[in-house]
């Protein structure tokens, strides 16, 4: 538990840290090219919404939430569930995620060019 803690309180302060970099990037073109520039890679990830059926949508509606690398694997997953007030959304545990990747991995097919 403390260790999700420490973990919790570098991501805030790290997060506060980019968006101070971000914000001094779009009042400065040289900061914002800098910025560009020194960026060392990234990756497409796709977002799959899989609405799940519920015996009673007025009351929620749940689904998951599948992010696929282009080569069209499952990376990771969220379930989340949505009511007339609120939205949670969960990642996935371990054993969950295997579960998931396992029923759904041939499920939806991806092709970039």
């Amino acid at each position: 538990m403390e260790e999700n803690t420490k973990n919790s309180e570098l991501t805030e302060k790290e997060l506060k840290s980019r968006m101070r970099l971000f914000k001094q990037a779009l009042k400065d073109e040289t900061k914002k090219d800098k910025l560009q520039d020194s960026i060392e890679g990234s990756e497409v990830m796709i977002r799959f919404e899989i609405y799940l059926p519920t015996k009673n949508p007025d009351k929620f509606v749940d689904g998951l939430y599948l992010y696929m690398n282009d080569e069209g694997t499952i990376m990771s997953a969220e379930y989340y569930l949505k009511s007339s007030d609120a939205m949670t959304v969960k990642p996935l545990g371990e054993k969950e995620f295997k579960v998931v990747k396992e029923l759904f991995q041939d499920a939806f097919s991806l092709e970039i060019e």
